[in-house]
């Protein structure tokens, strides 16, 4: 999960998310993988997971938007029996050590 986290980090990082707190942008991703693990664990197909993540971010969250898709694909890879509460955990634990 490392990767991953690296890398919605730096996406977000490159967008104008910069001055704001490490911690909340690791809760509002690792809350992104939450509703993409659980999408998944429903039956959702990716584009749909992705539709209605994206859906739930406001406007005043807009700029997390873009790491909707990254973040579901990433999901999407992950063998069946990892689909569990745990995984955004340890995606939040692994944004935070970045």
């Amino acid at each position: 999960m490392t990767r991953l986290a690296a890398f919605a980090t730096a996406l977000l990082m490159a967008t104008p998310v910069a001055a704001q707190d490490k911690e909340t942008m690791c809760d509002k991703t690792a809350a992104i993988v939450g509703k993409a693990v659980a999408s998944r664990a429903d039956g959702a197909a990716a584009e749909a997971t992705v539709k209605a993540v994206t859906g739930t971010i406001g406007d005043a969250d807009a700029r997390y938007r873009p790491a909707v898709q990254p973040i579901v694909d990433w999901v999407y890879t992950l063998p069946e029996e990892l689909l569990s509460d745990e995984v955004e955990v340890s995606y939040k634990e692994q944004c935070l050590a970045q």
